[in-house]
């Protein structure tokens, strides 16, 4: 898969939107990512989203925990903020 920065966008900002205190769990985020595209023909996919979780893991925005807990990283709002303040310009 490539690497497309506005899905990184896109997943930091429904972690951000949908999490709790707690964070939010994959089997939460699946629904609502598969859903989230606006685009019926071009629905995105779990496999597309276990290889951005992984991808920003990696990165050190988003924390994922035992159970498949998603939380996002003080890195990862720095980020998020970063570019949203980017497109906002």
């Amino acid at each position: 898969m490539r690497r497309d920065l506005s899905l990184v966008k896109h997943l930091l900002d429904m972690v951000q939107a949908h999490a709790d205190h707690s964070g939010i769990y994959l089997i939460d985020l699946v629904p609502k990512w598969e859903e989230s595209s606006g685009n019926p023909d071009q629905a995105l996919t779990e496999d597309q989203l276990v290889y951005l979780l992984n991808r920003c893991a990696d990165a050190g925005f988003l924390s994922i925990g035992s159970g498949n807990l998603i939380q996002m990283t003080w890195a990862g709002h720095e980020y998020l903020d970063s570019v949203t303040l980017t497109h906002s310009k």
